[in-house]
């Protein structure tokens, strides 16, 4: 026996028993083509990436089972032909993928609104590392600081100095005054 995940998306104008009725419907053609239902998870109408048959949103369903390949292709099909789920997707997994029981909504908002905190303290850190930058006072130096990264800036443009004038000593001894005098114009704030 192999793994498999199945998630599809029901059309968002399924409520309640409409949506209870599709799953039951889908349980079912699982049943029939002989998988073994291992975990089922309704994960709630979500926003979609794009636009699926028109639609903006779905109901999110999560199935794990286990069954043979040819089978598991009917009940694909199965899933295509069923005019109340808009897309779908079957993928094979690992023993150890099967989940036991769905995380407490509590602790699913918990976690999204942690990694909502940690994207907004991350933006903040970063203003104010460019606040730092343009002060007229020197910056504490600190390991892995912004002032060592300004300080690294400085010491790649000193040696691209030195080595444009290391061309430039080049472009004169080899009688190409054509070079420096181009050299010069850029240099030049004019």
């Amino acid at each position: 026996m192999r793994y498999y995940e199945a998630i599809y998306i029901v059309h968002p104008n399924l409520e309640d028993a409409g949506l209870t009725k599709v799953v039951e419907a889908t349980k079912k053609a699982l049943a029939k083509r002989g998988g073994e239902l291992m975990f089922e998870e309704n994960m709630g109408k979500k926003r979609l990436a794009y636009a699926v048959e028109k639609q903006r949103f779905g109901t999110y369903v999560l199935l794990q089972f286990q069954g043979e390949g040819v089978d598991i292709a009917k009940f694909g099909q199965d899933l295509e032909l069923n005019d109340d789920v808009i897309a779908q997707m079957i993928v094979a997994i690992d023993p150890d993928e099967i989940r036991t029981s769905p995380p407490p909504p509590a602790e699913r908002e918990g976690a999204e609104a942690s990694d909502a905190k940690s994207d907004v303290e991350a933006e903040q850190a970063a203003e104010s590392a460019e606040d730092d930058k343009g002060t007229d006072e020197p910056a504490e130096k600190a390991p892995g600081s912004a002032a060592e990264e300004d300080e690294g800036t400085d010491k790649s443009d000193e040696a691209a100095a030195e080595e444009k004038e290391g061309d430039d000593v080049a472009a004169a001894e080899s009688g190409s005054d054509k070079v420096a005098e181009v050299d010069a114009k850029a240099d030049s704030p004019v």
